[in-house]
């Protein structure tokens, strides 16, 4: 694994993985052991800097065992989760640990397609490859609502909030109903006075059950691993985010906060209108409000959807050679956790190699017979 920041890349490899998070090392680890050797795996930054680019308190909501890649259990520590700094240094145990072949501090900042194969552009050359798995993406680009651009108060993305120095004095609204929200409210309001602005009642669901982790009774009970198409899935994915815990629910009992069940949907000066009809003053307004595709620098055409989303189908692209990874409901209700990686990294590994195969299958029979 490359550690020196950019350097010359090989011009030609037979499978570009870009990103070298979770989905990225997940599938080059089963390309590994799928029998493709010849992969090259680039990273715009430091493997695992994607955690450490998150607030400082961050803890994943999945126990440790769930936080896992194939080929690397996850070290106990004195949390039931995992913190940032945690999940990032495993991050490069994993990498180290199975020798992938990961090149950081190189960005890909083009990727074309000339009908021969594909071309990514990074800062140290061209890259050609025959396939190209795109696993940086999915999650990328902070979203933030058309309310925030007439707000006249400080206001901060999640993605750019590290502690509650950050967020100046005085009342602050955090929007989202998400595990991020609740866990920045919860650190904030020992600071200040915090209301948090959701689109619906928020949907709370215990971290254990019985003295049994959540994410056991759903591994045993079929639905953690569930289908995209399952009722279980679909129901999921139409009621949005859960938030795992209930801490958030406590402090709101017990009047240390408030939670607002309804969407911001104007902004004016230091006021928010909230779809209720009711208007909001606040000082500062932290953006819990999640992340969009960044993958515009994915130049292939039919690859991306009229809004610039992935165009997919369980991770394969309409367009041939081109793979996803990491996309939430890829495959399954779980696809876009870690531990969801495992079972879609193995299915995009298999679906390369056997392509792989094929090539070279034809490729020998047409060396054979030159008339073919």
């Amino acid at each position: 694994m490359g550690d020196d920041g950019p350097v010359s890349a090989p011009s030609a490899t037979d499978v570009l993985v870009v990103g070298a998070g979770q989905a990225g090392l997940g599938t080059a680890y089963h390309l590994h052991r799928a029998g493709v050797r010849d992969v090259l795996v680039l990273e715009a930054g430091e493997v695992g800097q994607s955690w450490l680019d998150r607030w400082d308190s961050l803890q994943l909501f999945t126990p440790r065992r769930f936080s896992a890649l194939p080929g690397l259990r996850f070290p106990p520590g004195p949390t039931p989760t995992p913190s940032r700094d945690e999940m990032a240094g495993y991050l490069r145990d994993h990498a180290r640990r199975w020798g992938l072949p990961v090149r950081t501090g190189t960005p890909v900042t083009r990727l074309a397609h000339d009908g021969e194969g594909f071309c990514a552009e990074t800062p140290a050359g061209e890259v050609r490859a025959r396939h190209v798995v795109v696993a940086s993406g999915a999650f990328r680009r902070p979203h933030v609502p058309a309310a925030a651009r007439d707000l006249a108060v400080p206001q901060l993305h999640s993605a750019d909030y590290r502690t509650p120095d950050d967020v100046p004095p005085g009342p602050v609204l955090v929007v989202g109903g998400g595990n991020s929200a609740a866990q920045l409210a919860v650190e904030l309001s020992a600071t200040h006075d915090v209301t948090v602005a959701s689109a619906r009642e928020p949907r709370y669901l215990p971290a254990r059950v019985l003295g049994v982790s959540l994410f056991d009774w759903l591994l045993v009970t079929g639905v953690l691993n569930a289908d995209r198409d399952r009722w279980v899935t679909r129901r999921a994915r139409a009621r949005g985010d859960a938030i795992v815990g209930r801490e958030l629910d406590r402090l709101r009992r017990r009047g240390v906060l408030r939670v607002l069940p309804h969407r911001v949907v104007t902004g004016a000066g230091t006021r928010v209108g909230l779809s209720d009809g009711s208007t909001l003053e606040v000082a500062s307004v932290l953006w819990c409000t999640g992340f969009g595709p960044g993958v515009d620098w994915v130049d292939v055409p039919g690859a991306l959807d009229d809004d610039g989303a992935p165009r997919h189908d369980r991770g394969a692209a309409p367009v041939p050679g081109l793979h996803w990874m990491g996309l939430p409901f890829q495959t399954r209700l779980n696809s876009g956790l870690v531990d969801g990686v495992d079972r879609d990294a193995r299915r995009t590994a298999r679906r390369i190699a056997r392509a792989l195969a094929g090539s070279a299958a034809v490729s020998a029979e047409t060396a054979a017979d030159p008339g073919w």
